[in-house]
């Protein structure tokens, strides 16, 4: 790294359409519609929001119960894959996007159940 200039390693989605496209009772469950404008909606800002919705108890009583323990899994999968992106782990960090896809596609088969609809 130079003295002005910072090198870092990061995460982004590429196509925030591919999110909804993929997790679509998920990104409901996170943002409803329409979403706010002016901010990222990608796989990070999904795993982030679910785990504030449910802390802060906005997810309904039932369907909260039912996906708690994938949301929470998914965000210490996003942690961890800042970790290893931090310590410049590209490579682990990358195996790691891959576990948290898979979460959040058990978590959108959780919600997507007829009875939380």
């Amino acid at each position: 790294m130079g003295n002005v200039l910072q090198i870092r390693v990061m995460a982004r989605t590429y196509d925030e359409a591919e999110v909804e496209k993929k997790w679509p009772y998920l990104v409901d469950t996170a943002w409803g519609k329409p979403h706010v404008e002016g901010r990222a909606h990608g796989v990070v800002e999904l795993v982030e929001d679910l785990k504030d919705r449910l802390e802060l108890g906005m997810i309904p009583d039932e369907k909260a119960e039912a996906m708690a323990d994938s949301i929470r899994k998914a965000f210490e999968l996003k942690l961890r894959m800042e970790r290893a992106l931090g310590d410049w782990k590209a490579s682990e960090a990358n195996t790691i996007s891959y576990d948290l896809e898979d979460e959040l596609s058990i978590a959108e088969k959780i919600a997507s159940k007829r009875k939380f609809r």
